[in-house]
C-alpha cells in the first residue's frame, strides 16, 4: 500500500524509543504513525483523521486529561500504553483500550481491532 494512502495512527508522547516500535508494528500493519506535537489542538487532530489515538503512557494520559475529554466527541479510539495494575484508571481517564507492556505486535494489533468498532456504542 503507498505510504501516501495509508491511514493514520497519532501517537501522543516523546519516548522515542515507543515511537520506533509502534511506528514498525504500524508499517507492518498497513497503517503509517504520525507523532502528535506536545501543542496539539482538536482541530489538528481532526485534520490528521486517525484512525485511532495512543497515548505513550499513563502519566501523559493524566496530563492530558483535559484534551481526552474534548476528543470525546471524535469517534476514535483512545489506546494507552499501560501496565495491567492501571486498566481501570486508563477507562476513569477516557482511554478505551489499553495496551499493556510488554508491548508486543499481536497486543498492538488487537487494539486496532478497535478501529472497525463504533467507539461509542
Amino acid at each position: 500500500m503507498d505510504p501516501k494512502t495509508r491511514q493514520t495512527i497519532l501517537l501522543m508522547g516523546t519516548d522515542s524509543n515507543l515511537g520506533y516500535l509502534l511506528g514498525r508494528f504500524a508499517e507492518q500493519s498497513e497503517y503509517q504513525l504520525t507523532v502528535a506535537s506536545e501543542n496539539i489542538s482538536i482541530q489538528d487532530v481532526t485534520v490528521a483523521s486517525p484512525v485511532a489515538i495512543i497515548f505513550s503512557s499513563m502519566g501523559f494520559l493524566s496530563r492530558a486529561e483535559d484534551f481526552v475529554v474534548e476528543l470525546a466527541s471524535l469517534d476514535v479510539p483512545i489506546i494507552v500504553c499501560s501496565s495491567v495494575t492501571d486498566e481501570a484508571r486508563a477507562r476513569e481517564l477516557g482511554a478505551d483500550y489499553c495496551l499493556l507492556h510488554p508491548i508486543t505486535y499481536e497486543g498492538f494489533q488487537g487494539a486496532l481491532s478497535l478501529v472497525n468498532t463504533p467507539k461509542r456504542a
